[in-house]
């Protein structure tokens, strides 16, 4: 019945679809686009922004400012037709049969048995102390209900990147992610004459010069940023950085960044070596107060610690806390005895001997004086120091001993005539009167020339700088033996003094960083040559890849390769602009620091000058003392003697007194008798062996021969 209904429908359809009209007719034709026009495999139409010319008969790349509009081509317009109304067949009655109807089944009938089961009490699952052991819950305090406001979005004006924009970007690159610190110099010298760029420009060329170990130029720069800028933000981040690199900087300029600390509120606790500077600072400037605050946040597990400890013993010695100053540097001693030559300890030891000294505990501070390590520039006066001790103590043997092995071969340059006067008050102690003589006469046989040539230098040298020259001149050739009419173990001498090594160090610093400034050219004529040998490379690989494309539809892959080897060839391009142009913008500021440095190398100069002078005033005052001190030795050695000679004729009895013995460990202590050699190692621990030949009391008094006049 249904099967011819269809099949009439589908003719019907049919016929309607072949005599239908089109439902579209093209308007207007479309245009293809222009035959210049570069099409990405993307289809997407692209346009290249640098282009290539010839100027002077060089091919210049530069950049366009205006891309132009580009022909797309039209593409093809159409319009709906108008349709003819659509030709349905006529509707048809249908026929249906009479749907057959058939009787419900009956209702099932369930019946159920009456429940009889007794139920039992009902189970006690709680009680009431349970009940009473719930703790109470507080009630939630109320949440109010938040208040919303609705959004206030209003359109602002976006700024588009200029030029300088762009170049500040690639310096920061430079700087921060490929660590190419000479191209980002030289973007941030063309920078910082920009007065919209100026301030951050500054921050991070000296960011950059501190990458570059120029750590003078960094301080300059970020403290000229500190004071010289009104941004709040830029001030605050100049202070970090400050902070954070305190140690290339100096100690007095605290006094600027501290109160800029305190103005933005940094937390400084936790930075260890800021508080060290600042307790150096406060320390020299005799804010004791501000010392204590800044050593309080070092703690003991901090390398600095033993730094902190001397800083606070000293502390405590200025307020006439004695004992606590040498409870610190009985610390710091036991804190830095993994590493003996550390110059620190070798300060602390010797300081900790002369608070032991100045107590009258000789046996102790004998014994921090061995702890002053040899290569240290005041061990010397420590070894003359610890005789003295050892003669307060009544070892005279002990102070005999190592005092002369100052004066052998292996210290025949050194300067120490004091040491000849120890050795003399141990002899006349000993009552070995003779040998006590020959050490004055070799003292006065060596030294006695040293008087007239250290006079005459002196009369000769007025101006405090040419101490500096000499002291110069003898470091370029050490093999000379005299230097200006100064014998070189006295030059040594002079020039192993802290005060002179402290500012000589900071002017080998600055010649350091002259080298590192002229080596940033070399640098940069060194990266141009490489950036010309890898763009010819470039170009190499490029036209490498564009002969794999072949065709009008060639592979993602070789499009893909043109497009990195052309990407490869404008970087390298733009790297040897920016080093090329980088060269011409770093040599003002390269000038500008080397004179800077130059300048205060002669402030340094005139400090090291000034305190090489005053250290050679206190030498030749102590070898005009020494000297001077010959004849009262002299006179004291032929009186004892001469008492001594008539003390046996009359058959007098030799001291027989035991006297405590100020040395180290029985297996170190050496009984010596010289056959020409002593080892370095064992200086100090020389013991002589004279017996002491004095009567049963050594003097009226029974004090120590030979200090009345100390």
């Amino acid at each position: 019945m249904f099967k011819p209904l269809k099949i009439s429908i589908a003719v019907s359809l049919v016929c309607g679809t072949a005599f239908a009209d089109p439902a579209l007719t093209v308007k207007k034709s479309g245009r293809a686009p222009a035959s210049t026009l570069k099409v990405k495999s993307s289809l997407v139409p692209t346009f290249d922004v640098y282009q290539k010319k010839v100027v002077k008969g060089k091919v210049e790349v530069f950049k366009v400012k205006n891309i132009p509009l580009l022909d797309l081509g039209e593409e093809r317009e159409v319009q709906a037709s108008v349709l003819s109304p659509l030709r349905l067949p006529a509707s048809r009655d249908l026929e249906l049969k009479e749907t057959r109807r058939r009787e419900s089944l009956n209702v099932l009938q369930i019946q159920l048995a009456p429940y009889n089961e007794v139920v039992n009490a009902p189970k006690a699952v709680t009680s009431t102390e349970a009940f009473n052991k719930i703790p109470d819950v507080k009630i939630l305090n109320p949440v109010m209900e938040p208040v919303t406001k609705d959004p206030l979005v209003q359109l602002a004006k976006m700024d588009d990147m200029q030029p300088n924009d762009y170049k500040l970007l690639q310096a920061l690159i430079f700087l921060e992610i490929q660590k190419k610190y000479e191209l980002a110099m030289g973007l941030f010298a063309e920078l910082m004459e920009d007065p919209e760029h100026r301030i951050q420009a500054l921050y991070n060329y000296a960011m950059t010069a501190k990458g570059m170990g120029l750590n003078s130029e960094f301080r300059q720069y970020m403290i000229q940023l500190a004071q010289e800028t009104k941004d709040k933000m830029w001030q605050q981040k100049a202070t970090e950085a400050l902070v954070k690199h305190i140690n290339v900087l100096e100690t007095s300029d605290i006094a600027l960044i501290d109160p800029l600390v305190i103005k933005y509120e940094i937390d400084v606790t936790k930075n260890e070596e800021y508080q060290l500077t600042r307790a150096k600072h406060y320390s020299d400037k005799g804010q004791l107060g501000l010392v204590e605050d800044a050593l309080m946040y070092i703690s003991e597990k901090s390398p600095l610690y033993p730094d902190s400890l001397l800083l606070t013993a000293l502390f405590n010695y200025r307020q006439g806390k004695v004992d606590d100053a040498t409870i610190q540097l009985e610390k710091l001693m036991a804190a830095t005895d993994g590493n003996k030559t550390l110059q620190l300890r070798s300060v602390a030891a010797l300081t900790l001997a002369r608070i032991q000294f100045q107590k009258g505990d000789y046996k102790d501070a004998f014994q921090s004086y061995l702890k002053v390590d040899k290569s240290n520039p005041l061990w010397l006066q420590a070894m003359v120091e610890s005789a003295w001790t050892q003669i307060l103590g009544e070892d005279y043997e002990g102070a005999a001993g190592n005092m002369f092995s100052l004066h052998t071969d292996f210290f025949k340059n050194a300067f120490s005539p004091e040491s000849y006067v120890v050795r003399t008050v141990g002899y006349l102690n000993l009552c070995q009167y003779g040998d006590g003589v020959q050490v004055l006469n070799e003292m006065n046989k060596k030294y006695a020339p040293w008087k007239k040539k250290l006079e005459d230098y002196q009369k000769a040298h007025k101006d405090s700088l040419t101490y500096y020259d000499t002291v110069k001149n003898w470091i370029k050739n050490s093999d000379l033996k005299e230097v200006d009419g100064l014998p070189r173990s006295f030059i040594v001498e002079l020039a192993r003094h802290p005060a002179y090594m402290s500012v000589q160090k900071q002017i080998n610093a600055y010649e350091d960083e002259i080298v590192r400034f002229n080596k940033i050219a070399l640098t940069l004529i060194k990266m141009e040559r490489e950036l010309i040998a890898k763009q010819n490379e470039a170009n190499k690989d490029l036209a490498s890849a564009k002969k794999g494309i072949k065709g009008d539809s060639p592979s993602e892959s070789a499009i893909a390769s043109v497009q990195e080897a052309e990407k490869k060839l404008l970087s390298y391009r733009i790297q040897y602009h920016i080093a090329k142009k980088a060269r011409v913008s770093i040599k003002n500021l390269r000038s500008q620091g080397i004179a800077r440095i130059e300048k205060e190398k002669s402030v340094l100069r005139a400090q090291a000058s000034q305190a090489l002078a005053g250290r050679f005033n206190e030498m030749l005052a102590g070898l005009n003392k020494v000297l001077d001190q010959n004849e009262v030795l002299q006179y004291e050695l032929y009186s004892g003697a001469g008492e001594h000679l008539r003390y046996q004729m009359a058959g007098g009895d030799v001291n027989e007194k035991e006297r405590p013995e100020l040395k180290v460990q029985k297996e170190k202590s050496l009984n010596w008798k010289f056959k020409g050699e002593i080892w370095e190692d064992e200086v100090g621990h020389y013991r002589s062996s004279l017996k002491n030949v004095c009567p049963q009391e050594n003097g009226s008094n029974g004090g120590v021969a030979g200090l009345s006049e100390q």
